[in-house]
C-alpha cells in the first residue's frame, strides 16, 4: 500500500488506526499525521490497551517494512485480522 491509498483509507473510514511499530525516538522525529506508536518490542504487551477490538482496521508502518511484517504476524497470532502494511515503510514514500 502506499501513503495515497493509506490516507484515502483513513478519510473514508473513521474507526481506521494509523500505527507506527517504530521506537519512540523514531516517532518523536517523524511520523504520519494521525498515527499512534505501538513500538514493535512492547505489540503484544499493547496492543489490546490501544485497539480495543479485534476487527478494528489497522494500517501499520515502520522504516523499511521489516518491523510492521513481523509486526503483523505478531496481531494475526493474538486474532487481529483487520490490517494492512504501508509496504517498504517510510524509507518507501
Amino acid at each position: 500500500m502506499i501513503c495515497g491509498e493509506a490516507r484515502e483509507m483513513l478519510k473514508n473510514d473513521k474507526e481506521m488506526l494509523l500505527i507506527d511499530v517504530r521506537s519512540p525516538q523514531e516517532y518523536k522525529e517523524s511520523h504520519l499525521d494521525g498515527a499512534i506508536n505501538l513500538p514493535l518490542y512492547d505489540i503484544e504487551q499493547k496492543a489490546q490497551e490501544q485497539i480495543k477490538r479485534k476487527d478494528t482496521p489497522i494500517i501499520i508502518y515502520c522504516q523499511s517494512g521489516s518491523r510492521s511484517r513481523r509486526a503483523m504476524q505478531i496481531l494475526r497470532q493474538e486474532g487481529y485480522e483487520n490490517f494492512y502494511e504501508i509496504k517498504g515503510g517510510l524509507d518507501n514514500i
